[in-house]
């Protein structure tokens, strides 16, 4: 009896130095301050490794296990050489572990000879053409594009006039399909002008021309040649008339856009007045040439004079027989 009371003393003085040794555990997983792994068995080719590590504020800690190494075999042996349609297979003694170690050679690519045309293209179908290996006598099928149609020479049938569109038909080479084309229909081609009633004043003349082709006639009203109007189309010479009748106190209106408006035609119409000409607003050749020569008169300066394509030419002409 007294040495089982001796007994238990003793288990109850070990609990307590214990619990009196013992560190208070984290209060998470987080707060864990885990020191570095430590190693207990190291990783082979043939087995794994085992590591540890333990917290630093209590005695909690982790373990883990690190893969395999890789066998290091020495020299390989071929022993089932590949084809095109079988892997292959090498063998070789794993220098650390003394294992056989096998590894998969790949399939070798297949041998293929040029193509043979098994059907061939037409203008609306494709063809085939087969592969063979020369190895293993696999066969890989390749499509030919079809061909399209070759149109010949458009033959027509309607010719075409001014009027109308003309027609035509095509042929393919390979396949006699024929197709029907649309010719466009022909441009005008008119020839010179006739007067039929030449402008007088405000008054516009007529003319007409013909069409060589079918003889439909055009007419059109017309001032005569190197004359300026009210709504005709903007230009350089209605700019440079507005400054020259500026310039002479006709003209108090734009002259950046080159528009003849009701302002100008007042204005010519005021100068024609004052230099003893039919006040027509139209600027024609005799009235733009009295204006050049009022400017030239009333400025000490020259107007420049432009020359056409033809002009030029002839001007150049002459100059050389000079030389």
């Amino acid at each position: 009896m007294r040495k089982k009371i001796i007994g238990a003393a003793a288990l109850m003085l070990t609990a307590m130095l214990l619990a009196a040794t013992a560190v208070a555990a984290c209060p998470s997983e987080e707060a864990h301050r885990y020191g570095s792994w430590r190693t207990k068995t190291s990783a082979t080719c043939t087995r794994q490794g085992h590591q540890f590590r333990y917290c630093r504020n209590c005695d909690h800690w982790q373990q883990r296990y690190t893969p395999k190494l890789p066998h290091t075999p020495g020299e390989m042996t071929v022993t089932k050489e590949p084809t095109c349609t079988e892997t292959g297979r090498k063998e070789g003694i794993c220098t650390a572990c003394g294992g056989t170690v096998r590894k998969t050679i790949d399939k070798l690519p297949h041998e293929y000879g040029d193509m043979v045309v098994v059907q061939e293209p037409t203008c609306t179908q494709n063809g085939r053409g087969e592969y063979t290996c020369a190895t293993c006598g696999r066969v890989k099928s390749e499509t030919i594009p079809k061909l399209g149609h070759d149109w010949g020479k458009c033959v027509v049938t309607k010719a075409p006039t001014c009027a109308a569109d003309g027609a035509g038909t095509q042929t393919c080479a390979r396949c006699a399909k024929t197709q029907t084309v649309k010719i466009d229909r022909l441009t005008h081609v008119f020839g010179e002008w006739t007067v039929r009633q030449e402008p007088e004043g405000r008054k516009k003349g007529v003319r007409e021309h013909t069409c060589t082709l079918c003889g439909a006639v055009k007419s059109e009203h017309f001032y005569a040649e190197d004359t300026l109007y009210e709504d005709m189309e903007p230009c350089e010479e209605v700019i440079a008339l507005q400054e020259r009748l500026k310039d002479l106190g006709y003209y108090n209106g734009s002259i950046r856009s080159g528009t003849f408006g009701s302002m100008t035609t007042t204005a010519v119409a005021r100068f024609q007045r004052d230099h003893g000409l039919e006040d027509t607003g139209l600027a024609d050749a005799a009235t733009r040439q009295a204006v050049d020569d009022a400017w030239e008169k009333a400025t000490g300066k020259r107007v420049a004079v432009t020359l056409d394509a033809e002009e030029m030419e002839s001007a150049a002409e002459a100059q050389a027989m000079e030389e």
